[in-house]
């Protein structure tokens, strides 16, 4: 196997707020109401796999915690190719804002749509780093944005704790920040309802 590396080192574009890209009205409101009919009728999501432990038996991967929330590309891509194809339409749209905003070159990866219990919530992290600096086994999320696409729910705020920012999702939403650890973000607790969200993640292939 072999070992990604990223093109630039963690921090390279700093700590400064502004890299926290907040972009409402992003999905038009035809393609939004087109991909919010959809959302209920998946009736496909990836297998969670196993739980995963260290040598000194703590749980590294909790399967239970992803089971039935993850509808991969690969199944995205099979079920329903005009959504696949919508979603990867905005990914592209947020690459080529980012590269403009970054002045860089990216790389993107397949849409994928991930759903959101109540009671699931997600503690602070970085995308391509251990909260403690060290490396993740994804060095080349360099990059990462996320879309929104429905409110039939309560909680579930995106927060960056370092930054005092905390967001309430509202469909068509899109927000982006680099990977490093000097955005960690996380997920407040849904309370109620079902949340939906596409995650994406870019890879830096030139700098400008």
């Amino acid at each position: 196997m072999i070992e990604e590396k990223s093109l630039i080192l963690p921090g390279h574009f700093g700590s400064s707020k502004e890299n926290i890209k907040i972009i409402d009205n992003f999905i038009e409101l035809d393609d939004l109401k087109t991909i919010q009919k959809f959302l209920p009728t998946i009736n496909e999501w990836m297998d969670a796999g196993e739980n995963q432990y260290a040598e000194d038996g703590t749980c590294t991967y909790d399967a239970s915690y992803w089971q039935n929330r993850q509808c991969s590309w690969d199944i995205l891509k099979r079920i329903n190719i005009d959504i696949y194809n919508l979603v990867d339409k905005y990914i592209n749209k947020m690459k080529y804002f980012l590269e403009d905003s970054f002045k860089v070159k990216l790389s993107t990866r397949p849409p994928v749509i991930i759903r959101w219990f109540p009671g699931l919530e997600q503690q602070p992290h970085a995308d391509k780093q251990l909260n403690d600096g060290s490396p993740n086994p994804f060095p080349t999320y360099d990059i990462n944005s996320l879309f929104y696409y429905n409110d039939e729910f309560t909680g579930g705020e995106l927060y960056y704790p370092q930054h005092d920012v905390v967001i309430d999702p509202k469909p068509g939403l899109a927000v982006a920040h680099p990977g490093d650890i000097n955005y960690l973000h996380g997920v407040k607790k849904v309370l109620s309802g079902e949340r939906y969200t596409t995650p994406s993640f870019y890879t830096i292939t030139e700098l400008l």
